[in-house]
């Protein structure tokens, strides 16, 4: 072997390696950007991801956004937007999970308020709140046509809002308000995903319970169970707690006040680590102005321990989560590509 040939095959080997070094460096930087940024939230008026231990957190909207919703395969995000002054009117948008491909699905001829998306879990179906008719009720949006369907409200005008896919796509849960003399409440229904079927999830809560509120109705991955917060009592001395309600007689507690250390307001919940755990937020009500912003916690259900997960001064809200690898990643931050390195290597 002359020593030129020889040269080349040292040379060859030497950049072959180099090669793999740098994509195994790139492959964990990948999944160190990517897999573990399952959180989405709302804060500071725009949308934040981050990983679950609130690591790497990076904002990827620019308006006055709020609501976020992963889709169920994580390649996108629906949320709401205020495009005016006044905050109180939102309209639908969904993004990739970067923050690119930016679309808005309704406007302001189609009501003031277009809100709380939801995915079906195929992926083909958004539902919301909307009060285009009227009063805030349930709507389903066909994203291929943008054809939307009103679900609740058809017969009567009580109130719907906040709807949440099953994940077989079956029924949607949603709060629903009820005004009677001497009760006024927001509870807990389920119905149809055509909208059928429509029917309180719990009893309706009897007339010497006026002050009972339910939300964020959220349904378990495994179908069976849905998480809500309840809050019984005034609005100065409301105590809340955490439902984890399985048919109409299996109910777990969770009083947050005690967990917490104090009296909190809550804003968003969901579940997380596949149903193990909790993810909410809240901000605590019995310390100074200057230091009351609501902050991002897990509570994991069968240990009992709760983890504040974010720590900034400001209002963390509204978190959504998503098992399994993302297609997050911060912007500016583009993956090499096997090819390209072997193109300007001169590799084969």
């Amino acid at each position: 072997m002359t020593y030129s040939l020889l040269k080349n095959t040292y040379t060859f080997i030497f950049l072959k390696v180099v090669t793999n070094l740098i994509l195994c460096s790139l492959v964990v930087s990948s999944m160190q950007n990517n897999a573990e940024a399952k959180i989405v939230f709302a804060s500071a008026g725009g949308i934040y991801v981050m990983n679950d231990d609130g690591s790497d957190r990076h904002r990827i909207s620019d308006g006055k956004d709020r609501r976020p919703c992963w889709s169920a395969d994580g390649t996108q995000i629906a949320f709401e937007r205020s495009l005016e002054k006044d905050t109180q009117r939102y309209q639908l948008f969904i993004m990739n999970t970067d923050g690119t491909n930016l679309q808005q699905l309704t406007d302001s001829s189609e009501g003031t308020r277009n809100g709380d998306p939801a995915w079906s879990p195929d992926g083909r179906f958004l539902a919301f709140d909307s009060n285009r008719s009227g009063d805030l009720e349930i709507h389903v949006m066909d994203l291929k046509t943008q054809k939307v369907t009103q679900l609740t409200g058809l017969e009567d005008d009580t109130g719907s809002y906040t709807p949440h896919w099953s994940p077989d796509g079956t029924k949607i849960a949603y709060e629903r308000s009820v005004s009677k003399p001497g009760l006024s409440h927001r509870t807990i229904w389920v119905m149809d995903a055509d909208g059928k079927n429509q029917k309180p999830f719990l009893p309706e809560p009897l007339v010497t319970d006026p002050s009972l509120f339910r939300s964020y109705p959220n349904w378990a991955p495994d179908g069976k169970r849905i998480l809500f917060l309840e809050s019984r009592g005034s609005p100065d001395k409301r105590e809340k707690r955490f439902i984890i309600q399985r048919g109409s007689r299996s109910r777990t507690e969770i009083d947050m006040d005690k967990k917490i250390g104090g009296r909190w307001v809550g804003s968003g919940a969901c579940w997380m680590d596949n149903g193990q755990a909790i993810l909410f937020s809240a901000g605590r009500l019995d310390v100074p102005d200057k230091d009351r912003y609501h902050d991002l916690y897990r509570y994991g259900i069968e240990t009992g321990q709760l983890k504040k997960i974010t720590t900034y001064r400001y209002h963390d809200v509204e978190p959504d989560w998503i098992e399994g690898p993302l297609h997050v990643s911060p912007r500016g931050k583009l993956p090499y590509q096997w090819g390209d390195i072997k193109a300007v290597y001169g590799l084969k």
